[in-house]
């Protein structure tokens, strides 16, 4: 008779990135360095785009990752892969990882001492969110994110994208049918139907426009509320 090996339920507690763990905006701020500061010509390249592909973003003929991946293809576009990777992890370590708000680190010692399995799961390059979620905690951990590709000669997000509700079927496609969705942690509405699927919701230092979605689309009583700091907003 074969032995049956029973398999203990996992709970998992889930974390958006950007304005969630940290104070910041990595895109935002891999934007700035790269091409505010980088090359003139992809300073150029970049302002062009922005003025063919913005009108369509305003009216939702292009999305926001197709947005975002232009800015991306235009601050890498002519760099060898490896030369794109290696600025892109010096800003990281430069000039995103000061935003890491001081009170995740406890945050995520009590939920693993208390049986949680922790799972990053943001819309920005799956690339840069290990360079920072891999330095800054190094407690196991799931990382997914949106899949950097090569396209005409620079960096993109045309691979598996993370937003939304797309968030939910790429969790759903890696986690076991069974995992208890215990817990989620958002600052941004588009975070919603992550919060919806899990049993608890916290919400961390929203703008008075996402905090009237929270409460329209949760109830008041339906999420905690955190204001969470870093050494960055301090200084």
């Amino acid at each position: 008779m074969p032995l049956q090996v029973h398999r203990e339920t996992q709970q998992y507690a889930f974390f958006d990135v950007d304005g969630t763990v940290i104070a910041r905006d990595s895109f935002r701020i891999l934007m700035r360095e790269l091409i505010l500061k980088g090359n003139p010509l992809r300073l150029l390249i970049a302002l062009i785009l922005c003025a063919l592909l913005f009108p369509g973003k305003l009216v939702g003929l292009v999305g926001k990752t197709q947005f975002k991946s232009a800015l991306l293809w235009s601050a890498t576009v002519g760099m060898p892969v490896r030369q794109a990777l290696r600025r892109i992890r010096s800003i990281v370590d430069e000039s995103v990882k000061p935003h890491w708000f001081d009170e995740v680190g406890a945050e995520l010692e009590e939920l693993r001492k208390n049986g949680l399995n922790v799972c990053y799961v943001s819309a920005s390059g799956e690339f840069w969110l290990r360079v920072l979620l891999n330095d800054m905690d190094h407690g196991p951990k799931i990382i997914v994110g949106s899949r950097l590709m090569m396209f005409c000669g620079g960096l993109t997000l045309r691979g598996a994208n993370c937003l939304g509700h797309e968030k939910i079927r790429r969790l759903r496609a890696l986690l076991p049918a069974d995992t208890i969705w215990n817990i989620a942690y958002s600052d941004h509405r588009a975070d919603l139907p992550l919060l919806r699927a899990s049993r608890k919701r916290v919400v961390v230092n929203p703008t008075p426009r996402n905090l009237k979605a929270f409460r329209a689309a949760l109830g008041a009583d339906g999420f905690s509320l955190v204001n969470w700091t870093s050494g960055s907003q301090k200084n």
